[in-house]
């Protein structure tokens, strides 16, 4: 036997050799894949499956275009299934069946193209494509007359439901206008038939819908718009929110303004965007109504807020109050640290850095007035709770005399530490305010159909 060389690979060759070893090991799996696949389509069409034999000799092919033998089985089998739904097509459209006819056409299709994007076409008689728009217009044709003796019954849903069983289709322009037309009437008679029952946010989703198909400025756009105009100015609920007040023992607890921060939120930022159907009245009327009543700071009576109401011809009076503020200082951790002294940097003091964490936690009562009945319709109270930490030094004299860096002189800035707080505090207030209009929305809604 000849003398064979043992040859050693270079280190520097070794991770090209594995890549391509990875490659190669792939490669194998995924024929391996592929053939498992093509092994399941023979046994589906064993089996008489052939709709399915056919779609996993697809996907053989889009995972190895060169199979031939994929594409030969792909081909008799596609042959098969065309012709078994273009029999169920043809028998269908005889017995007057035209949307099962039309469902099979759509299988046709469905599966030639899929078979087309591999590079295999299946082939159609050639009275296919006339036999096609025949049974299409027939189907169109028998849904319309369903869906038209439908909307003369006033049952929207079911005509919309009808109209929209021909989206799938191929329909030309023409039909597709057709469709779009009937399904936008739909939706204006139901919006209609909304408002005459006082069904105003209905009335208008419906009209949005209608005006989704043609978009506005179409002549069903223009009804539309007129028919969510008409819903906004019959449906709308104004609320008139008026001041809060701290109850005794939350206004004992709480930062002076606290009340007045939650108010200040409240309309400012969460009640400044209402969702549709609900109409906040602006402050400035009604602080001027409170002052022409001579109605005061503080608690307000269910009568006053009704007097209040009935001034400013709001549906709904919202009252509120702060029913309990808790400060929670957690437990400290305190480091005593050096720093060197301004004037002789050799010598150093010591000065304490505190560390906690500051819980705050407020509840708020909000009360919804019907102002015409003059009670209360709903009442419920929110809560909220807030942390934050803090860092602050401490030091048994003038802390200038000490030399201190940027961020350790921050520590001992009580403007900042105030600062601090007051943002704690407005971000309670705000959490608060998110709930209770959020609350408001919700209620004042359900008077809304």
């Amino acid at each position: 036997m000849p003398y064979k060389p043992l040859v050693i690979m270079p280190a520097l060759e070794r991770p090209a050799a594995a890549a391509v070893s990875l490659v190669l090991l792939f490669a194998l799996a995924g024929c391996a894949t592929a053939e498992k696949r093509y092994q399941k389509g023979q046994k589906l069409e064993g089996q008489g499956r052939l709709e399915e034999a056919a779609r996993r000799y697809i996907t053989v092919l889009a995972k190895e275009p060169g199979r031939e033998d994929a594409r030969r089985r792909l081909a008799e089998v596609g042959a098969k299934v065309v012709d078994d739904y273009l029999n169920e097509a043809r028998a269908n459209g005889a017995d007057g069946h035209f949307e099962n006819a039309v469902a099979a056409i759509l299988r046709i299709d469905g599966l030639r193209a899929r078979t087309e994007q591999v590079g295999v076409p299946v082939p159609v008689p050639s009275d296919y494509a006339d036999f096609r728009l025949d049974m299409v217009d027939a189907a169109v044709g028998s849904l319309f007359r369903q869906g038209e003796d439908l909307e003369r019954a006033g049952r929207w849903p079911d005509a919309l439901r009808v109209y929209e069983r021909t989206l799938p289709y191929p329909l030309d322009p023409g039909q597709r206008l057709r469709v779009d037309d009937a399904r936008a009437r739909v939706f204006l008679r139901w919006a209609g038939q909304d408002m005459e029952t006082g069904a105003f946010r209905a009335a208008y989703q419906h009209a949005q819908s209608a005006l989704d198909i043609h978009g506005p400025d179409s002549p069903a756009g223009a009804e539309g718009r007129a028919l969510q105009k008409a819903a906004l100015d019959a449906g709308t609920r104004t609320v008139a929110v008026l001041p809060f007040w701290a109850e005794p023992r939350a206004a004992d607890a709480a930062p002076r303004g606290l009340e007045g921060r939650l108010y200040d939120a409240l309309l400012y930022e969460h009640m400044d965007e209402p969702p549709l159907f609900v109409g906040p009245i602006d402050r400035g009327a009604i602080h001027r109504e409170m002052t022409r009543l001579r109605v005061r700071s503080g608690a307000i009576q269910l009568q006053t807020a009704a007097a209040v109401g009935q001034a400013l011809r709001a549906d709904f009076v919202v009252l509120g109050w702060l029913e309990s503020y808790v400060e929670d200082d957690g437990a400290a951790e305190e480091t005593l640290r050096k720093a060197p002294l301004r004037r002789d940097r050799a010598k150093f003091d010591a000065y304490t850095e505190k560390k906690f964490t500051v819980t705050l936690t407020g509840e708020a009562v909000c009360q919804l007035v019907d102002r015409v009945a003059r009670k209360v319709v709903e009442e419920q109270t929110v809560e909220a709770a807030v942390s934050a930490t803090f860092r602050r030094a401490y030091y048994e004299g003038d802390y200038t005399a000490l030399d201190l860096g940027r961020d350790e002189r921050a520590l001992f800035d009580k403007e900042a530490w105030l600062k601090a707080e007051e943002d704690l505090q407005a971000k309670l207030a705000d959490r608060l305010a998110a709930k209770i209009a959020a609350l408001v929305f919700d209620r004042v809604l359900r008077f809304v159909r």
